[in-house]
């Protein structure tokens, strides 16, 4: 084996190791097992090396190369820089990056192990880390994990794992895991390729098309002619699928208010915010007062199984599932309910009584609620067969997001949730791939932005907005390509502080302000210009606009494309 191929094996295990571990962990009160590994059993094909674990921990602790260890590193080519790397992730505690105290990490994590996801995600590193008679080592890591972390001295470490583990060594399929790496090495090549295809694609436009820059300027930059009044409305959903109890679903309603010189308009189009998984509707508070200042009602619901509490009630054991199979069916009847009960407020409330024009909707969807405004925009929901055949392992461990799409396919039977109050969708990191497939995006009719993150990692870019851009069929469509966004650019900052998970800066990524700048101006142009017809904010949707008008450093470029074919697609990917 190469010193660069073992090093690729090498990153994606050690990001795989730490990635996991720092999603899973332990209960407290688990007594200790009476053995642990003594060796680790290097298994490349026919050919084995065996590696003892006191050597690693010698070497760890400072003493230095043992003579295997030493032919080892010759044979690597490993430099003194990548030996002190190793070193120090034999050393490092794996923890959360948390900063809510009320949370206890080991609940936390061991409270993720047993779900679903959890578990997907042992079944994938268990192909690689065995027992000694070559068994998926699934139970044995999921043992050596909770029994690690509670050790007091040291908590998770790679060097405690291998103590807990519960056999008398670990077997390491490198051909397995080189497998998973090439893949993975391969799915990041490949996004790679999409994204400079869209810029450069996005460039060609701006050049062939350019607008007057300083007139939509001027527009977007002007003062905001309304004062915003918010209302917060209590919703009963009557779940009428699959003979469900109802439930209450909470809204914030942002509405325009007239002031001195701005009367309120005949007509008022109405916005629907629908946030991702473990958020709330506290997130989007600033998209919902900007977009009200300008003349939109919008309201931001918030769905109770995909929330910040059900996360918060599966972490403190009072929920087994990361989301319930139901919600895949709620969140659009949510919707659907919220515009019905905005129908009943358009007949009685002053002044916007019979303003509100809820046959003209338009819906913002971030991750999951991408999903749920894809779904009520048209595209019907395959949880069967097709589903499950598409959640095999490689495709789950080069796009994360899977792990909660393939749960749908417990469902088993198809949705089409479409409502034609919804004249226009605007999906930012949406999830689908699977959920809708090609023919499930070729059924949405009505106008669709996709906006996508360079650096999404949760819903990446290729296969979740780029490829599935390919499959819409609607003539008004609009990608659009972030560079150095994250999944979680465009989520506000929430006003009521510990209502959200908390996110270190690092997975939030850099400039969120620009991001949630970007999302605003974007929403009022297709917004104005779908839902208005109002002209005047079209050229905002140019690639010329957005390149040369709104990108920033460090999310520049943004590119903005109407076309792409999987044909041009593919080509790019393998040319």
């Amino acid at each position: 084996m190469s010193t660069k191929r073992f090093a690729g094996f090498w990153q994606w295990g050690r990001a795989g190791v730490l990635g996991a571990l720092s999603t899973l962990s332990v209960m407290a009160g688990l007594e200790r097992p009476g053995w642990s590994a003594d060796e680790i059993i290097v298994s490349y094909g026919f050919f084995e090396r065996i590696i003892l674990v006191d050597d690693l921990e010698a070497f760890a602790r400072g003493e230095g190369l043992s003579r295997q260890l030493a032919a080892y590193v010759r044979l690597l080519g490993l430099s003194p820089h990548e030996l002190a790397q190793v070193r120090d992730i034999l050393n490092q505690p794996i923890r959360l990056d948390t900063e809510t105290a009320e949370i206890n990490e080991a609940v936390v994590l061991s409270q993720f192990l047993y779900t679903r996801q959890g578990e997907a995600l042992l079944n994938i590193v268990g192909d690689v880390v065995q027992t000694p008679s070559r068994l998926s080592g699934f139970s044995a890591i999921r043992a050596a994990l909770l029994l690690a972390a509670t050790d007091p001295s040291e908590g998770l470490t790679v060097l405690s794992f291998l103590r807990q583990f519960p056999t008398p060594a670990i077997r390491l399929d490198v051909l397995r895991g080189l497998a998973i790496a090439d893949a993975v090495a391969e799915t990041v090549q490949q996004a790679g390729q999409a994204s400079t295809l869209v810029h450069s694609l996005a460039a060609l436009a701006a050049e062939a098309e350019p607008v007057e820059g300083l007139s939509t300027r001027s527009l977007v930059q002007a003062p905001p002619p309304y004062g915003v009044d918010r209302r917060a409305l209590n919703i009963l959903v009557k779940r009428q699928i699959l003979n469900r109890p109802e439930r209450r679903v909470i809204a914030d309603l942002y509405l325009p208010e007239a002031t001195l010189g701005q009367p309120l308009p005949e007509q008022i189009p109405v916005i629907v915010v629908s946030h991702g998984l473990g958020d709330n509707r506290h997130s989007y508070v600033y998209l919902g007062t900007y977009l009200a200042a300008r003349g939109f009602a919008v309201a931001v619901l918030e769905h109770p199984g995909s929330n910040a509490d059900q996360i918060a009630a599966l972490l403190e054991g009072r929920a087994q599932d990361l989301v319930p199979d139901q919600e895949f069916i709620d969140r659009p009847q949510d919707i659907s309910a919220l515009l019905d009960h905005l129908e009943q407020f358009a007949t009685q409330e002053t002044p916007w009584q019979n303003r509100l024009d809820l046959e003209n909707v338009g819906l913002v969807g971030q991750s999951f609620g991408g999903y749920t405004a894809l779904a009520l925009a048209g595209a019907p929901l395959r949880a069967n067969q097709t589903l499950a055949a598409d959640c095999g392992p490689r495709l789950i461990y080069t796009n994360a997001s899977l792990l909660l799409q393939c749960q749908a396919a417990e469902i088993g039977t198809d949705f089409d949730f479409r409502d034609p109050r919804v004249k226009a969708v605007l999906a930012v990191n949406p999830i689908g791939s699977a959920l809708f497939g090609p023919q499930g995006y070729g059924e949405i009719e009505i106008p669709v932005m996709v906006v996508a993150g360079v650096a999404d990692t949760v819903a990446p870019a290729l296969p979740e907005q780029i490829r599935a851009f390919t499959w819409l069929q609607t003539p008004d469509r609009y990608l659009v390509l972030i560079n150095q966004a994250t999944h979680f650019s465009v989520i506000g900052a929430d006003p009521t502080a510990d209502a959200s998970i908390p996110l270190p800066l690092s997975v939030i990524g850099a400039r969120p302000d620009l991001a949630q700048r970007y999302l605003e101006v974007l929403s009022l142009g297709f917004f104005q210009w779908h839902l208005q017809q109002d002209q005047r904010y079209q050229p905002i949707l140019t690639a010329d606009y957005f390149q040369n008008e709104l990108a920033v450093e460090p999310l520049s470029p943004v590119s903005l494309i109407r076309t792409l074919s999987a044909a041009e697609l593919k080509r790019s990917l393998n040319p």
